[in-house]
């Protein structure tokens, strides 16, 4: 067991759903998998997966107030206002399924980013800028793209941050693969990879599968900390679990702490599902996308069942207590 959780809560799908999509209330409702970011005024800006009755993907926004509460009326149908500069370049899957939103800042401006889920020939990863006044698109959709190495046929759980000036993203946590991304260019944004290391986990079970992406990672005590996940087979299909590592913010990017256990961010047994599974081959899912430090607690935004929203505070001493450093050869 970790340290103690400071608070947890769960968001009601219907209060996360657009007046623009009330027509979903008819049937199961699903809104999970948020990324969270800190607005300037000290509040939280909330961007979420929603899956309706008829199945579409798509990406809801909203704003809560500094107690976590879902300030009414600042709901937004944001996939449906996103800007697609060659839409004709893309299948029309990707202009109609929306997966995984991760909020960050980037030279102070506000994005967001996205997958196009799995699909043939392969899937499509964009970044878009938000006004935070309004939580309206700003300009277009740009693609990001992997350039000068070979890539995974589905592209998805990058996490992106930036460091010292520079817009990077790490590719993969098992191993450690950090891009630099061109944020300066005016179409498609071109990723390359300018640092790789090997590595593992002694301490963590190796039945949990390779460490995957999750919450971009956040600076604290000197170093970029990253809530990710791993993947396990379970009872009823693979399982979803948060952990952490900490990688060290100068090139090579070498982790520096590794999981020894699962990250724990609900204090007891997962609550029941209530409808049925949107993937048939998962089974309980803690899949975190956003975190934020908070003074000596983090704040950390995730997706309980491919169902609902769900976000924990815990302090950083919990966190710590679920990682070990790692041996001075990374």
């Amino acid at each position: 067991m970790n340290g103690p959780i400071s608070r947890q809560i769960i968001f009601d799908p219907q209060e996360l759903l657009p007046d623009a999509w009330s027509k979903f209330t008819a049937g199961p409702l699903h809104t999970f998998n948020p990324g969270m970011e800190r607005s300037a005024d000290g509040n939280w800006i909330l961007a979420y997966r929603v899956v309706g009755a008829d199945g579409r993907r798509r990406i809801g926004i909203c704003r809560l107030d500094r107690d976590f509460s879902i300030i009414p009326g600042s709901t937004s149908p944001l996939s449906d206002t996103l800007v697609f500069q060659r839409p004709n370049a893309y299948p029309s899957v990707a202009l109609e399924w929306f997966a995984d939103p991760r909020l960050l800042r980037l030279r102070g401006r506000l994005f967001i980013y996205w997958n196009s889920g799995w699909h043939e020939p392969r899937n499509h990863q964009f970044l878009h800028e938000i006004d935070e006044a309004t939580l309206q698109p700003v300009g277009n959709a740009r693609e990001l793209l992997l350039a000068g190495a070979e890539r995974r046929k589905l592209e998805k759980n990058w996490m992106l941050f930036e460091h010292a000036g520079r817009t990077l993203a790490v590719y993969s946590v098992q191993p450690h693969r950090v891009l630099e991304c061109d944020l300066d260019s005016a179409g498609d944004i071109v990723c390359r990879e300018i640092a790789a290391v090997d590595w593992s986990p002694p301490e963590y079970p190796a039945c949990h599968g390779g460490l995957r992406g999750g919450a971009p990672p956040r600076p604290a005590d000197g170093l970029l900390w990253s809530f990710c996940h791993s993947v396990h087979d379970g009872l009823e299909g693979y399982d979803y679990r948060a952990a952490m590592y900490a990688f060290r913010p100068e090139p090579p990017f070498a982790p520096a702490w590794g999981p020894v256990r699962p990250i724990q961010l609900w204090k007891d047994a997962l609550p029941v599902r209530r409808h049925p599974r949107l993937n048939p081959a998962v089974g309980e899912v803690i899949y975190p996308c956003g975190a934020q430090r908070d003074g000596e607690n983090w704040v950390v935004t995730w997706g309980l069942n491919d169902e609902r929203c769900a976000l924990t505070v815990l302090p950083h001493a919990s966190v710590t207590a679920a990682v070990a450093e790692l041996v001075a050869r990374l």
